[in-house]
């Protein structure tokens, strides 16, 4: 757990730094405010779940693969939520909004699937 905490923390710094230098020197313009609550929100939902994954694959690797599938699930509804409730509050944004969010969810995506394979390798052994 710990170094998955180090990995995504270290991700999300070098996410700032990015989106920092882009939105500023490059395109300024399409810079929104939610962009660090949007990075903060991702954070804490990968790390909860992630912890919550960890538990049920040192249980039972039949209930680890179902939880899997209901928790995916359950995050694309989260971040379907929040977008939908973001994108009717502030229609102007909807695309830059949209563009970070998935770029986001690919990035943090990948990290998870990464790490719950790494261990789930390691279960089975």
């Amino acid at each position: 757990m710990k170094r998955f905490i180090v990995k995504i923390i270290g991700v999300s710094l070098a996410i700032t730094l990015i989106g920092w230098l882009v939105f500023s020197l490059f395109i300024p313009e399409y810079y929104i405010p939610i962009l660090p609550f949007l990075l903060a929100f991702f954070l804490l939902v990968n790390i909860v779940i992630h912890l919550f994954q960890l538990r049920q694959a040192k249980k039972d690797l039949a209930k680890f693969t179902r939880s899997n599938m209901l928790l995916t699930f359950f995050k694309l509804v989260l971040y379907s939520v929040f977008a939908f409730v973001y994108i009717a509050n502030d229609t102007e944004n909807a695309l830059v909004f949209v563009i970070c969010l998935m770029l986001l969810y690919i990035i943090f995506t990948f990290i998870e699937v990464t790490e719950l394979s790494r261990i789930t390798r390691g279960t089975k052994e």
